[in-house]
């Protein structure tokens, strides 16, 4: 079975092979066509020499066929055969003008151009059977009064031919090989710098940047050599401090992580530690201890939101649930006891009649942030509310506090960029709000703000 993938032949295995190939069939063919010009001669040769000979039996018949002594002509035939050197004749055949037969002397293989028809000038040579016909036209004044053909042999030129055809085809095959392997050598030689580059690039692809030899004879090579060196050079300096870099982000990130957790969980703390003081002041009371171990319970689970979320760039399998008017007044019990430290009044507007298709821990720590930034602003006597409705399908929560309007940063801070200066609250909103697919409006009024956090609904988060 052949296999499906076949590994790929290098360049450096293919371009040599191609380069001898090329020099292998250039030699072959051009022997190729030199001896068929050797051929071409050789029958031209053979050609003159038949035409000598029939010349000189043409000035003898001539004169006996115009007497018409047929007897004499055949004698005559008969004592030419054998005087000639160089060939070998086997029939000689003298016929009228138009090809009849007057008079014929050998044995010939086959019949004379005459027998087919031919009754001009003829030469028609056999090249399997080393032989020939040559036919000429007897006659003076351009008037033919006779034909005259011979059949002619050539076997000391047909032997020295092949012995000459075989010593040049080995001899051409033994040159065209060696021109072949030296033009592979050379080609390998020639590509021994790319080569080496390539060798170094993919060094350089797995982290070691070598560098390459710079005692090339040839100045391009040379060059190449000095500009690859120069490259591994700069790349391993950018390696280099693309790991510094590297570093210090991974300390900037971690830095900015515990910040965010430290400001995350310490909102929920302080609704807590105020469950706590409830319940060892009204601990006798069921009605107070049951709120106060309702607050803390919420706390705890808005904290485990917070670890939820910040781990939500490597798991996205969080348990997702709809929002529910109860999330929304547990905001307002969250709030409280900072609006409280603060003298800020709280104002609390929800129409959610059912739940809402959206992550709703998300969305609890979203306006957590925003409320809890509002009341930290918020001058003392001064009020923050909030207000949630179903406006065209989608959830539609206004912030709004009397706390003399939002920073001039405040758009980019909640676009999720990084807030060195004024704290982590706004752009942990920002990326809060991204993940949700919110979308967040801010808006000056009256002595304060108003930010408005658009939610659309999604339908995998009550699954």
């Amino acid at each position: 079975m052949r296999p499906m993938f076949r590994k790929p032949t290098t360049i450096a295995v293919r371009l040599p092979l191609l380069v001898g190939l090329a020099v292998f069939l250039s030699a072959i063919g051009t022997t190729h066509l030199a001896l068929r010009i050797t051929e071409r001669e050789r029958d031209r040769e053979a050609q003159r020499l038949a035409g000598v000979y029939v010349d000189s039996l043409a000035g003898l018949t001539l004169p006996l066929i115009r007497s018409g002594d047929l007897a004499g002509l055949v004698a005559t035939l008969e004592r030419g055969m054998g005087f000639q050197r160089g060939v070998s004749d086997l029939a000689i055949v003298v016929a009228d003008p138009e090809g009849k037969p007057l008079a014929r002397v050998g044995q010939p293989t086959e019949a004379p151009p005459m027998a087919f028809g031919l009754t001009r000038a003829h030469w028609s040579p056999n090249p399997e059977a080393d032989t020939a016909w040559l036919q000429l036209e007897l006659g003076e004044d351009g008037k033919v009064e006779a034909l005259i053909a011979a059949q002619l042999a050539f076997p000391e030129q047909a032997a020295r031919h092949r012995r000459l055809i075989w010593r040049l085809t080995l001899l051409d095959a033994a040159l065209a090989a060696a021109a072949a392997g030296l033009s592979m050598l050379f080609a390998r030689r020639m590509m021994r710098p790319i080569l080496a580059v390539t060798q170094a690039l993919q060094r350089a692809g797995q982290g070691g940047f070598s560098p390459l030899p710079a005692d090339w004879r040839d100045a391009e090579a040379a060059g190449l050599a000095e500009s690859f060196n120069t490259m591994a050079a700069r790349l391993q300096e950018r390696e280099v401090l693309a790991a510094s870099l590297a570093e210090r982000e991974r300390a900037a990130v971690l830095g900015r992580l515990a910040a965010s957790l430290a400001h995350e969980v310490r909102n929920p703390l302080a609704g807590m530690l105020t469950a706590l003081d409830t319940i060892r002041r009204f601990g006798d009371a069921p009605e107070p201890r049951g709120r106060a171990l309702d607050l803390v319970e919420r706390g705890l689970r808005q904290i485990e939101a917070v670890v939820r979320a910040t781990l939500a760039s490597h798991r996205q399998d969080d348990e997702r649930r709809p929002l529910m008017a109860e999330d929304l007044e547990d905001l307002k019990l969250l709030v409280w006891p900072e609006a409280q430290r603060g003298g800020v009044r709280l104002g609390w507007r929800i129409e959610l009649p059912v739940p809402f298709a959206t992550d709703a821990l998300r969305l609890r720590q979203l306006l957590l942030n925003f409320l809890l930034n509002a009341v930290a602003a918020t001058p003392a006597g001064n009020t923050v509310s909030l207000a949630v409705r179903m406006q065209d399908g989608a959830l539609e929560a206004r912030v709004e506090d009397e706390a003399g309007g939002l920073p001039p940063d405040a758009d980019r801070r909640l676009s999720g960029e990084p807030d060195a200066e004024g704290g982590l609250g706004l752009e942990i909103a920002g990326k809060l709000a991204v993940a949700l697919g919110a979308r967040i409006a801010t808006a000056p009024r009256p002595g304060g703000s108003c930010i408005t956090v658009t939610v659309p609904p999604r339908t995998e988060a009550v699954a």
